[in-house]
């Protein structure tokens, strides 16, 4: 996030230069030759207004933080008893409820109403516009960048984030109109949701209603990491892409309708704005939406519209009405995709294919260019916010993106058929299509994500500085009129190629922890030479396990250790069993009903207490206190995970949710829910820290020969 101060500066700053040079270009009236006048005064005028605008953006942004956001973040680490009022049904994520509130009362005083995102293990027992008497907890969004968690949130609207102190204090109070305005869109949401489950069930229909309405809680975790693994997560937001394939569609019906020009415009923006209303304004969808409406203007007055324009218009108008859009990582993305596909795609598709070509080769032609301008202009916020970039855009793309396509037209009709009772027979053919393709795009995702080295990862800072070498090569590729081009492109792609293989030679010794969780649960994938094994404490998220595997490029599954035995653990680990073989299955305690989980060629055994087991080559782990600590050793070193009370003990990592562990170590990972961090106390014990908050990764290398590092990624 941009700093309020900062951004007041920067705002007089950017006045002050669209001003010198507005008077610049008068100036330039009255001197120079015509041509050269001409072209000065109008780079000139454009500047200024584009330093202007700059300027009014982020004087908004800088007012609307100190009068909306400045107080309350004064809340901060604040329990308070409230009263509340749910805006919306909640997004279960990571096994809890995540609800839009808006806090109406504090301490039984009325304030001017804020909204917060409220956290809880257990769903209200209300809906949305009720109100809820309880004793909350404050916390500020984790910042750190201009696309971090605070960011994000503001961007939503929830100025703070909240979890109850207790769940049997509350209070709920109806809302005093038996249908409340603000009920309506949620209810309408909910309703056509329960009309798509009781079309298709499982999967699939989690995959159509996060298609179609941005419902994306009750589609599993993997799914989300399989289609971000093979550069295709845009497919799961309701986005630009989503905006033109339903306009598109609707144009098909509108057009065989006895219709002007102008009315069908004004039909194609008003049933599009009734589709963004189910989808609850997705701020990338809305970006989309405007521009439609913009070219719908343009060709309603038989004028061409413009893509750029459009764009930009769009950009304009949403960060104006909202000047915290821009942490939005999906509207950035949004809005680079957009400009890259308008300046580059064009291009690139007329220099692939030929006018000779046929429709199968111009398909081709457009799905690489678009990929390729798409990925080439979100590259740098791919890089600073997913730390990695897919190797199977392309293709992935051109196998997905016609099955998409096709499910997606199939679904629109089934959106409205769904809602009918008396037609339920005469959708049994749109739902078996619907259905076998939602298995089929999802069968092949989860394909593409398994083979092994799909996904270029950047959390080491080796692989990072070698793909800036390579786009430095590519740059200077494109560059014309250079001096010395070919001796620096030959040694920018010697170096980009290089820094790789030396690393990767430096490394074959060092073991690699990849470490997630909370107070709850731990995840800890140990890697070394391309080969990992998971270690679980509590209840893991099995996405995570194989995002991380998959980014790390591991070639083979050695083990994996859990320490439970219930449902949930089980269900995680035949996701982990369904995509990888390990040699080795640990199970801490008597296993009980292990059937299930006997696959073919996996060693089923059990974890007992105070017993060294091998989990990789030279890399040992030992269970103590009944499955609540765990040890590790590797190259040498003693790691701890323990998510209770720590005893006198000595090791070189250890991992943690207690706030003052009597441990001697030299690094200490913290983890811990978020807006619950440990005391400035037990911070100020350790010189070597790091807080592991709202499943974030940790990496730690443990050379053979030097300290335990934590990277600086």
């Amino acid at each position: 996030m941009l700093d309020p101060h900062v951004t007041g500066i920067m705002s007089m700053v950017c006045g002050g230069l669209a001003f010198f040079a507005l008077i610049l270009g008068v100036l330039l009236g009255r001197t120079e030759n015509p041509n050269k006048r001409r072209n000065r005064r109008f780079v000139l005028f454009h500047g200024s207004l584009l330093l202007m605008s700059a300027g009014i953006m982020l004087a908004l942004y800088a007012n609307r933080y100190y009068t909306e956001v400045a107080h309350v973040q004064e809340l901060d680490q604040v329990t308070a008893g409230v009263r509340l009022e749910p805006l919306d049904y909640p997004d279960k994520r990571y096994g809890k409820f995540y609800y839009p509130v808006r806090i109406l009362e504090l301490d039984g005083q009325p304030v001017k109403p804020f909204q917060v995102r409220l956290s809880c293990s257990e769903a209200l027992e209300c809906g949305p516009c009720d109100q809820v008497v309880c004793q909350v907890k404050f916390y500020s969004f984790k910042g750190g960048g201009m696309y971090s968690t605070y960011s994000s949130q503001l961007a939503e609207g929830n100025l703070l984030g909240a979890y109850p102190e207790g769940y049997n204090d509350y209070e709920y109070i109806a809302s005093e109109d038996s249908f409340p305005a603000g009920r309506i869109l949620p209810l309408l949401r909910s309703y056509v949701s329960r009309g798509l489950d009781r079309c298709i069930s499982g999967e699939e229909a989690a995959l159509l209603k996060t298609v179609l309405l941005g419902h994306g809680s009750q589609l599993p975790e993997e799914i989300y990491t399989d289609f971000r693994q093979i550069g295709c997560s845009h497919m799961l937001a309701v986005s630009g892409m989503h905006m033109t394939l339903v306009g598109a569609f609707l144009n098909l019906f509108l057009a065989r309708l006895p219709l002007n020009r102008r009315l069908r415009s004004l039909s194609s923006v008003v049933l599009l704005f009734s589709y963004l209303l189910l989808t609850g304004f997705p701020v990338s969808a809305v970006r989309s939406y405007l521009m439609l409406v913009f070219c719908s203007l343009a060709a309603s007055t038989y004028q061409v519209g413009d893509t750029l324009n459009s764009l930009g218009a769009a950009v304009v108008f949403i960060c104006f009405s909202d000047p915290f859009a821009g942490g939005s990582v999906g509207f950035a993305l949004s809005v680079l995709a957009t400009a890259g596909i308008a300046l580059l795609g064009r291009q690139l598709e007329e220099t692939i294919a030929t006018k000779s070509s046929g429709p199968i080769r111009r398909y081709v032609a457009g799905t690489i260019s678009t990929s390729i301008s798409a990925t080439l202009f979100t590259m740098p916020v791919q890089v600073a916010v997913f730390h990695g970039l897919p190797l199977l855009t392309l293709v992935s793309n051109l196998l997905l993106l016609p099955i998409f396509v096709t499910m997606l037209y199939c679904a629109l009709p089934l959106l409205l058929l769904s809602l009918l009772e008396p037609m339920g027979a005469l959708i049994q053919p749109i739902v078996l299509a619907c259905g076998l393709l939602a298995r089929t795009l999802l069968k092949l995702s989860r394909w593409m994500a398994s083979l092994p080295g799909v996904y270029v990862s950047l959390t080491d800072p080796v692989h990072l500085s070698a793909l800036a070498l390579l786009m430095t090569a590519v740059l200077l590729c494109l560059s014309k009129r250079f001096r010395f081009r070919p001796i620096l492109m030959i040694i920018s792609l010697t170096m980009a190629l290089f820094l790789p293989v030396l690393r990767y030679e430096s490394s074959l010794d060092t073991v690699t922890l990849a470490v997630s969780g909370d107070s709850e649960s731990a995840c800890v994938v140990v890697m070394q030479d391309r080969r990992a094994a998971v270690l679980s404490m509590g209840t893991f998220n099995s996405g995570l396990a194989r995002r991380i595997i998959a980014q790390e490029n591991i070639f083979e599954l050695d083990s994996v250790l859990v320490t439970r035995q219930d449902y949930r653990a089980k269900a995680m680990l035949r996701d982990i069993l369904s995509n990888y073989r390990p040699k080795t299955l640990l199970i801490h305690g008597k296993t009980r009903g292990g059937k299930d989980l006997r696959y073919p060629g996996i060693t089923l055994e059990t974890a007992s207490d105070n017993c060294l087991y091998q989990v990789l080559p030279g890399v040992m782990v030992e269970m103590a206190d009944g499955g609540a600590k765990m040890r590790i050793w590797a190259n040498n070193r003693k790691l701890l995970l323990a998510l209770d009370e720590c005893s006198d003990e000595t090791c070189d990592l250890l991992i943690t949710s207690r706030s003052l562990p009597q441990v001697n170590t030299e690094l200490t990972l913290f983890m811990c829910e978020e807006g619950d961090l440990p005391e400035d106390a037990a911070m100020g014990l350790y010189s070597d820290f790091c807080l592991i908050t709202d499943q974030d990764v940790s990496y730690v290398d443990i050379p053979f020969d030097r300290d335990v590092s934590l990277r600086s990624w």
